[in-house]
Protein backbone atom coordinates (compact mmCIF):
# COMPACT_ATOMS: atom_id res chain seq x y z
CA UNK A 1 0.00 0.00 0.00
CA UNK A 2 2.48 2.39 1.07
CA UNK A 3 4.20 1.50 -2.65
CA UNK A 4 0.97 2.25 -4.28
CA UNK A 5 0.59 5.91 -2.58
CA UNK A 6 3.91 6.80 -3.71
CA UNK A 7 3.32 5.43 -7.18
CA UNK A 8 0.06 7.63 -7.19
CA UNK A 9 1.49 10.74 -5.67
CA UNK A 10 4.39 10.67 -8.43
CA UNK A 11 1.87 10.35 -11.16
CA UNK A 12 0.01 13.30 -9.56
CA UNK A 13 2.90 15.60 -9.20
CA UNK A 14 3.41 14.92 -13.20
CA UNK A 15 0.41 15.48 -14.04
CA UNK A 16 0.25 18.68 -12.66
CA UNK A 17 3.27 19.99 -14.88
CA UNK A 18 2.12 18.70 -17.74
CA UNK A 19 -1.25 20.38 -17.09
CA UNK A 20 1.61 23.49 -16.42
CA UNK A 21 2.96 22.41 -20.38
CA UNK A 22 6.52 22.09 -18.54
CA UNK A 23 6.94 18.50 -19.09
CA UNK A 24 5.23 17.68 -21.92
CA UNK A 25 7.23 17.19 -24.66
CA UNK A 26 9.17 14.74 -21.80
CA UNK A 27 6.37 12.66 -21.59
CA UNK A 28 5.54 12.47 -24.48
CA UNK A 29 9.05 11.41 -25.47
CA UNK A 30 9.08 8.70 -22.48
CA UNK A 31 5.39 7.74 -23.55
CA UNK A 32 6.86 6.72 -27.51
CA UNK A 33 10.28 5.40 -25.88
CA UNK A 34 8.11 2.74 -23.85
CA UNK A 35 5.53 1.84 -26.56
CA UNK A 36 8.69 1.41 -29.18
CA UNK A 37 10.34 -0.95 -27.01
CA UNK A 38 7.09 -2.70 -26.08
CA UNK A 39 7.10 -3.14 -30.36
CA UNK A 40 10.70 -4.05 -30.47
CA UNK A 41 11.55 -0.91 -32.58
CA UNK A 42 13.56 2.38 -31.89
CA UNK A 43 12.31 5.05 -30.67
CA UNK A 44 10.57 7.78 -33.15
CA UNK A 45 13.50 10.19 -32.38
CA UNK A 46 16.05 8.17 -32.03
CA UNK A 47 14.82 6.44 -35.47
CA UNK A 48 14.64 10.37 -37.68
CA UNK A 49 17.79 10.62 -35.80
CA UNK A 50 19.22 7.24 -37.29
CA UNK A 51 17.84 8.14 -40.55
CA UNK A 52 19.22 11.37 -40.67
CA UNK A 53 22.34 9.95 -40.23
CA UNK A 54 22.25 7.31 -42.61
CA UNK A 55 21.10 10.32 -45.09
CA UNK A 56 24.07 12.09 -44.70
CA UNK A 57 25.68 8.82 -44.95
CA UNK A 58 24.49 7.96 -48.30
CA UNK A 59 24.79 11.62 -49.68
CA UNK A 60 28.23 11.28 -49.04
CA UNK A 61 28.91 7.55 -50.15
CA UNK A 62 27.03 8.82 -53.39
CA UNK A 63 29.06 11.54 -53.87
CA UNK A 64 32.22 9.57 -53.28
CA UNK A 65 30.82 7.33 -56.26
CA UNK A 66 29.91 9.90 -58.63
CA UNK A 67 33.31 11.48 -57.74
CA UNK A 68 34.96 7.88 -58.71
CA UNK A 69 32.70 7.56 -61.67
CA UNK A 70 34.21 10.80 -63.15
CA UNK A 71 37.65 10.25 -62.25
CA UNK A 72 36.98 6.50 -63.92
CA UNK A 73 35.77 8.13 -66.99
CA UNK A 74 38.32 10.61 -67.15
CA UNK A 75 41.18 8.49 -66.85
CA UNK A 76 39.17 5.42 -69.38
CA UNK A 77 37.49 7.02 -71.56
CA UNK A 78 40.02 9.38 -73.80
CA UNK A 79 38.23 12.91 -74.70
CA UNK A 80 39.01 13.63 -78.37
CA UNK A 81 37.67 16.92 -78.85
CA UNK A 82 40.32 17.94 -76.14
CA UNK A 83 42.57 17.21 -79.16
CA UNK A 84 44.37 20.77 -80.29
CA UNK A 85 44.09 19.59 -84.16
CA UNK A 86 47.50 21.34 -86.09
CA UNK A 87 46.65 20.14 -89.54
CA UNK A 88 45.67 23.68 -91.21
CA UNK A 89 48.63 25.17 -89.55
CA UNK A 90 51.68 22.21 -90.20
CA UNK A 91 50.59 22.05 -94.29
CA UNK A 92 51.99 24.60 -95.49
CA UNK A 93 55.35 23.53 -94.33
CA UNK A 94 54.53 19.82 -94.61
CA UNK A 95 53.87 20.64 -98.11
CA UNK A 96 57.05 22.71 -98.37
CA UNK A 97 58.97 19.61 -97.18
CA UNK A 98 57.16 16.99 -99.37
CA UNK A 99 57.45 19.28 -102.65
CA UNK A 100 57.25 16.98 -105.57
CA UNK A 101 56.18 14.34 -103.65
CA UNK A 102 52.53 12.65 -103.01
CA UNK A 103 52.15 12.09 -98.80
CA UNK A 104 49.73 11.01 -95.71
CA UNK A 105 49.79 11.76 -92.22
CA UNK A 106 48.19 10.78 -89.38
CA UNK A 107 49.20 11.55 -85.89
CA UNK A 108 47.25 10.82 -83.24
CA UNK A 109 47.23 11.69 -79.57
CA UNK A 110 47.38 8.35 -77.23
CA UNK A 111 46.29 10.40 -74.24
CA UNK A 112 42.66 11.45 -75.78
CA UNK A 113 42.46 9.59 -79.03
CA UNK A 114 41.99 12.73 -80.81
CA UNK A 115 43.76 13.32 -84.46
CA UNK A 116 46.38 15.82 -84.40
CA UNK A 117 47.24 16.16 -87.99
CA UNK A 118 45.69 14.33 -90.73
CA UNK A 119 46.65 14.82 -94.25
CA UNK A 120 44.84 12.40 -96.67
CA UNK A 121 44.59 9.72 -94.04
CA UNK A 122 42.40 7.32 -96.44
CA UNK A 123 44.04 7.25 -99.81
CA UNK A 124 46.18 4.17 -100.39
CA UNK A 125 49.37 3.35 -100.87
CA UNK A 126 51.02 0.50 -101.69
CA UNK A 127 51.84 -0.34 -98.41
CA UNK A 128 55.59 -2.05 -98.97
CA UNK A 129 57.07 -3.53 -95.96
CA UNK A 130 54.36 -2.09 -93.51
CA UNK A 131 51.92 -4.77 -94.53
CA UNK A 132 54.46 -7.06 -92.31
CA UNK A 133 52.68 -5.63 -89.06
CA UNK A 134 49.47 -6.97 -90.20
CA UNK A 135 51.12 -10.65 -91.00
CA UNK A 136 52.95 -10.41 -87.35
CA UNK A 137 49.13 -10.00 -86.48
CA UNK A 138 47.88 -13.26 -88.33
CA UNK A 139 51.07 -14.34 -86.39
CA UNK A 140 50.51 -13.52 -83.11
CA UNK A 141 46.69 -14.58 -83.73
CA UNK A 142 47.62 -18.10 -83.88
CA UNK A 143 49.39 -18.45 -81.22
CA UNK A 144 46.73 -16.96 -78.80
CA UNK A 145 44.38 -19.07 -80.73
CA UNK A 146 46.50 -22.15 -79.84
CA UNK A 147 46.91 -23.14 -83.27
CA UNK A 148 50.74 -22.64 -83.13
CA UNK A 149 53.26 -21.92 -80.48
CA UNK A 150 56.06 -19.83 -80.79
CA UNK A 151 58.13 -22.90 -81.16
CA UNK A 152 56.45 -23.81 -84.62
CA UNK A 153 58.50 -23.94 -87.65
CA UNK A 154 58.07 -22.08 -90.22
CA UNK A 155 60.93 -21.23 -93.08
CA UNK A 156 63.58 -23.58 -91.69
CA UNK A 157 62.93 -21.37 -88.10
CA UNK A 158 60.63 -21.16 -84.97
CA UNK A 159 57.56 -18.89 -85.43
CA UNK A 160 58.93 -16.72 -82.87
CA UNK A 161 62.10 -15.36 -84.76
CA UNK A 162 60.13 -15.09 -87.97
CA UNK A 163 58.45 -12.59 -85.99
CA UNK A 164 61.75 -10.80 -85.01
CA UNK A 165 63.25 -11.07 -88.40
CA UNK A 166 60.60 -9.82 -90.06
CA UNK A 167 60.10 -6.85 -87.97
CA UNK A 168 63.83 -6.12 -86.79
CA UNK A 169 65.35 -6.73 -90.56
CA UNK A 170 62.16 -6.46 -92.43
CA UNK A 171 62.97 -10.08 -93.72
CA UNK A 172 60.71 -10.93 -96.82
CA UNK A 173 60.79 -14.64 -96.65
CA UNK A 174 59.20 -15.17 -93.30
CA UNK A 175 56.08 -13.29 -94.15
CA UNK A 176 56.07 -14.81 -97.43
CA UNK A 177 56.45 -18.18 -96.32
CA UNK A 178 52.95 -17.32 -94.01
CA UNK A 179 51.33 -15.94 -96.01
CA UNK A 180 51.54 -19.16 -98.45
CA UNK A 181 50.76 -21.53 -95.72
CA UNK A 182 47.83 -19.63 -94.36
CA UNK A 183 46.50 -18.30 -97.62
CA UNK A 184 46.43 -14.81 -99.10
CA UNK A 185 42.59 -15.07 -98.88
CA UNK A 186 42.65 -15.96 -95.44
CA UNK A 187 44.75 -13.44 -93.74
CA UNK A 188 43.44 -11.14 -96.22
CA UNK A 189 39.95 -11.82 -94.53
CA UNK A 190 41.39 -11.48 -90.77
CA UNK A 191 42.93 -8.25 -91.38
CA UNK A 192 39.57 -7.49 -92.80
CA UNK A 193 37.36 -9.06 -89.80
CA UNK A 194 39.87 -6.70 -87.48
CA UNK A 195 38.46 -3.78 -88.85
CA UNK A 196 41.33 -2.76 -91.35
CA UNK A 197 39.11 -2.15 -93.83
CA UNK A 198 41.84 -0.75 -96.78
CA UNK A 199 44.41 -2.48 -95.97
CA UNK A 200 44.71 -5.26 -98.58
CA UNK A 201 46.75 -8.52 -98.38
CA UNK A 202 47.45 -10.01 -101.53
CA UNK A 203 50.19 -11.77 -104.04
CA UNK A 204 51.77 -8.78 -105.68
CA UNK A 205 49.07 -5.85 -104.36
CA UNK A 206 49.79 -4.92 -100.72
CA UNK A 207 48.56 -1.75 -99.81
CA UNK A 208 47.02 0.12 -96.83
CA UNK A 209 46.17 3.59 -95.26
CA UNK A 210 47.54 5.96 -92.83
CA UNK A 211 44.29 5.62 -91.38
CA UNK A 212 44.85 1.84 -91.61
CA UNK A 213 47.74 1.65 -89.99
CA UNK A 214 47.49 4.87 -87.17
CA UNK A 215 44.15 2.07 -85.97
CA UNK A 216 46.47 -0.75 -85.86
CA UNK A 217 49.15 1.19 -83.59
CA UNK A 218 46.68 3.08 -81.23
CA UNK A 219 45.41 -0.68 -80.53
CA UNK A 220 48.97 -2.09 -80.14
CA UNK A 221 49.44 1.06 -77.84
CA UNK A 222 46.32 0.78 -75.82
CA UNK A 223 46.81 -2.96 -75.42
CA UNK A 224 43.13 -3.81 -76.45
CA UNK A 225 45.05 -5.70 -79.89
CA UNK A 226 46.70 -8.57 -78.64
CA UNK A 227 47.79 -10.14 -74.83
CA UNK A 228 50.26 -8.33 -73.01
CA UNK A 229 53.13 -10.97 -73.96
CA UNK A 230 52.64 -10.45 -77.22
CA UNK A 231 52.38 -6.83 -76.92
CA UNK A 232 55.66 -6.47 -75.19
CA UNK A 233 56.80 -8.63 -77.63
CA UNK A 234 56.10 -6.92 -80.83
CA UNK A 235 56.88 -3.69 -79.61
CA UNK A 236 60.27 -5.03 -78.30
CA UNK A 237 60.81 -5.86 -81.96
CA UNK A 238 59.34 -2.56 -83.53
CA UNK A 239 61.74 -0.39 -80.83
CA UNK A 240 65.29 -2.42 -81.82
CA UNK A 241 64.06 -2.21 -86.00
CA UNK A 242 67.55 -1.18 -87.85
CA UNK A 243 66.21 1.40 -90.00
CA UNK A 244 65.93 4.67 -87.96
CA UNK A 245 66.46 7.42 -90.26
CA UNK A 246 62.91 8.20 -90.99
CA UNK A 247 60.72 9.54 -87.67
CA UNK A 248 62.96 7.98 -84.58
CA UNK A 249 65.70 10.11 -86.41
CA UNK A 250 63.21 13.69 -86.52
CA UNK A 251 62.17 12.92 -83.15
CA UNK A 252 65.42 12.38 -81.81
CA UNK A 253 66.74 12.54 -78.24
CA UNK A 254 62.83 14.01 -77.82
CA UNK A 255 61.86 10.38 -77.10
CA UNK A 256 61.70 6.52 -78.04
CA UNK A 257 60.22 5.35 -81.07
CA UNK A 258 58.63 1.64 -81.51
CA UNK A 259 58.14 1.27 -85.51
CA UNK A 260 57.62 -0.27 -88.60
CA UNK A 261 59.24 1.23 -92.07
CA UNK A 262 58.29 -0.12 -95.74
CA UNK A 263 60.43 0.81 -98.82
CA UNK A 264 59.61 -0.24 -102.46
CA UNK A 265 60.77 1.77 -105.22
CA UNK A 266 59.97 5.28 -104.56
CA UNK A 267 57.69 4.51 -101.46
CA UNK A 268 59.15 5.02 -98.16
CA UNK A 269 56.64 4.56 -95.13
CA UNK A 270 57.23 5.25 -91.54
CA UNK A 271 54.29 3.75 -88.67
CA UNK A 272 55.96 4.71 -85.70
CA UNK A 273 54.57 4.95 -81.81
CA UNK A 274 56.40 7.68 -80.34
CA UNK A 275 57.15 7.82 -76.70
CA UNK A 276 58.23 11.36 -75.79
CA UNK A 277 58.35 14.49 -73.14
CA UNK A 278 55.50 15.85 -74.35
CA UNK A 279 52.91 12.34 -74.07
CA UNK A 280 52.94 9.47 -76.32
CA UNK A 281 51.87 9.73 -80.01
CA UNK A 282 51.40 7.65 -83.17
CA UNK A 283 52.72 8.67 -86.51
CA UNK A 284 52.22 7.58 -89.74
CA UNK A 285 53.94 8.96 -92.47
CA UNK A 286 53.71 7.17 -95.82
CA UNK A 287 55.42 8.96 -98.94
CA UNK A 288 55.67 8.16 -102.83
CA UNK A 289 58.59 10.02 -104.14
CA UNK A 290 60.32 11.47 -101.00
CA UNK A 291 63.33 10.97 -98.37
CA UNK A 292 64.14 9.31 -95.23
CA UNK A 293 65.59 12.72 -94.86
CA UNK A 294 62.45 14.75 -95.43
CA UNK A 295 60.06 11.98 -93.26
CA UNK A 296 62.52 13.02 -90.68
CA UNK A 297 62.19 16.26 -90.99
CA UNK A 298 58.69 16.05 -91.17
CA UNK A 299 58.70 14.27 -87.95
CA UNK A 300 60.39 16.76 -86.13
CA UNK A 301 58.33 19.50 -87.40
CA UNK A 302 55.49 17.95 -85.69
CA UNK A 303 57.11 17.56 -82.88
CA UNK A 304 57.98 20.69 -82.81
CA UNK A 305 54.09 21.90 -83.08
CA UNK A 306 52.95 19.49 -80.48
Amino acid sequence: MVLLSAILVVLLVLHVFVQDGRLSTVVSTVRHAVTSVWRGSSPSGSKAASSAVESDSTDSDAADSDAGSSIAKASSVPDATSTKNLTAGLTTSLDSIFSGATYAVDVIDMSTGGTVVGIDTGTRYTSASTYKLFVAYSMISAVESGEKTWDSELNGQTLRSCVATMIVDSDNDCPVAWLEEQGYGEVNQQVHDAGFDDTTIENQNMSTTASDLADYLTRLHQGSFMDADSRSMLLGYMKTQVYRSGVPTGIGSNGTAADKVGFLDGLLHDASIIYTTKGDYVMVVLADGSSWASIAQAASTIYAAL
